[in-house]
């Protein structure tokens, strides 16, 4: 049997166009089969799950202490990174979001660091990347899985980075993995209430919420734009590699840009 050569293991077989690597919280169980689910041919996705995330939602005062504190990540883009992704997805938003854009810029910075310099696509500037190629349409109408704090949170980054949030609705949910038990017609009917008069825009955080497959018939319904945090983070992944194939079944976002 001849000797493989080096050159021999430059291109994964499956994985030809690219690899995905993709961070999640041990609790969820939403953005790993979501994602899949956008997975294109030749490219393939990896997932490493961070340690878990313990904001207490009957103390607010400390439910606010931890926001932004990051899941320990350090071990989790150490394994993910054994398999030399092309680009790491963060499919956690609070964190992203929680200490505005400056904390997102330092956010990714450190992660790139940790990660050997693997590009970090974070849901933050996913979602600032898609609102800029939409037209940037000023008026936010934002639906979370969060407690009030992360709320308000979410409100200052998109204020900061010149947005008007005129609604948010929290769903208030008691732990993370209770979050992946919002059901369509709770979703649908939350996005309903956010979509208030002048609202450009409805923007779904929080990624253990399943709503990547309920966003072509909300768009349908209100006329206008549905960002839903996993299919935008995944979206700007890819077009970072500069992947360019639509993804399909997943709304206009994805669809036409």
């Amino acid at each position: 049997m001849p000797a493989i050569e080096a050159s021999d293991r430059d291109v994964d077989v499956l994985g030809h166009r690219a690899k995905v690597g993709i961070l999640v919280p041990a609790s969820n169980t939403i953005v790993e089969p979501e994602m899949a689910a956008m997975q294109l041919p030749g490219v393939t996705n990896h997932v490493s799950r961070m340690s878990r995330v313990n904001r207490p939602a009957h103390d607010l005062k400390k439910y606010k202490e931890f926001l932004g504190a990051s899941v320990e990540m350090d071990a989790a883009i150490d394994v993910l990174t054994a398999c030399e992704p092309d680009i790491i997805v963060h499919g956690h938003s609070v964190d992203s979001l929680a200490k505005g854009v400056a904390g997102a810029n330092a956010m990714q910075a450190h992660m790139q660091t940790l990660s050997g310099g693997i590009p970090v696509m974070l849901p933050a500037h996913a979602l600032l990347k898609a609102l800029d190629i939409l037209g940037k349409p000023k008026n936010l109408g934002i639906l979370t899985p969060w407690m009030p704090p992360a709320d308000e949170a979410c409100t200052v980054f998109f204020n900061e980075a010149g947005y008007n949030v005129l609604a948010i609705k929290g769903l208030q949910h008691p732990t993370p993995l209770h979050i992946a038990t919002a059901k369509p017609e709770l979703l649908n009917q939350a996005v309903d209430e956010v979509n208030v008069d002048g609202v450009d825009c409805i923007i779904k955080v929080g990624t253990n919420s399943s709503m990547s497959f309920l966003v072509e018939g909300m768009e349908a319904r209100l006329g206008k734009p549905v960002l839903t945090v996993n299919v935008v983070t995944y979206w700007a992944g890819l077009r970072h590699l500069g992947i360019e194939d639509r993804l399909r079944g997943f709304g206009q976002l994805a669809a036409n840009y």
